[in-house]
């Protein structure tokens, strides 16, 4: 998917809206989000919400946190506008160097001892899959697995990335950006600033029906029981 810098959606530019999904793809979504995100009155928010899910890119969330009346789950959809790029169409063989570097990327990230997740399995699908030359994205699912199993010591790894975030510049706007950075930390050394790369979570491919898909990591044969609608190039 791409969108153009002078796109409104849901009465905000575009970039507004990518930059709000992508921060809230892994929260359930409540009006009081919104209106810290957008620094916009709870009513504001709330009616920005209710046109994000007349677009099909947010939907009603099937618990609702305590003591709300309202609260929203990305979608498919949604996530695919999360990752859209806005950036011009690329030759084939531009793309290609950015999947490499990507793989060398991934290995290094799972080599490292330095990270709390791995990467479990990988696999490529969209416009790339196809024969056409110019492409808006490379559409990459990862599957993440942690690299420790107690619970204890997964604790006090987050607490050691967050840190060393911290110091390094990183400043986190709320505490739920405080939870989910040892998450989207991998998510930002895997993309390393390449804006044609479109990084997925692995539940959206997983959802996807009939979705064509190349196997760059992992278990070929478990991914595609995984996959069980999808069909393996």
């Amino acid at each position: 998917m791409r969108i153009a810098k002078d796109q409104s959606v849901a009465g905000y530019p575009a970039l507004v809206a990518r930059a709000f999904l992508r921060r809230c793809r892994f929260c359930t979504i409540v009006p009081e989000t919104a209106a810290y995100a957008l620094r916009v009155s709870n009513r504001k928010a709330a009616d920005f919400l209710c046109q994000l899910a007349a677009l099909g890119l947010i939907k009603p969330a099937e618990y609702l946190p305590l003591d709300e009346k309202a609260a929203y789950e990305i979608t498919t959809r949604g996530n695919a506008f999360a990752n859209a790029s806005a950036t011009k169409p690329v030759f084939r063989k531009t793309a290609e160097l950015a999947l490499e570097r990507f793989l060398e990327r991934l290995h290094e990230l799972n080599a490292s001892p330095e990270y709390v997740y791995r990467v479990d399995s990988a696999v490529l699908f969209g416009s790339m899959l196809s024969d056409v030359e110019r492409l808006g994205d490379v559409d990459i699912a990862i599957e993440l697995q942690s690299k420790v199993a107690g619970e204890a010591e997964f604790r006090k790894w987050c607490d050691k990335r967050r840190k060393a975030a911290q110091e390094q510049g990183r400043s986190f706007r709320s505490a739920f950006d405080w939870v989910v950075w040892p998450r989207i930390e991998v998510f930002h050394v895997l993309r390393a600033h390449a804006r044609i790369l479109s990084l997925h979570e692995w539940d959206e491919v997983v959802r996807m029906p009939k979705v064509r898909y190349k196997v760059l990591w992992g278990d070929a044969e478990q991914i595609a029981g995984l996959i069980s609608k999808g069909t393996q190039c």
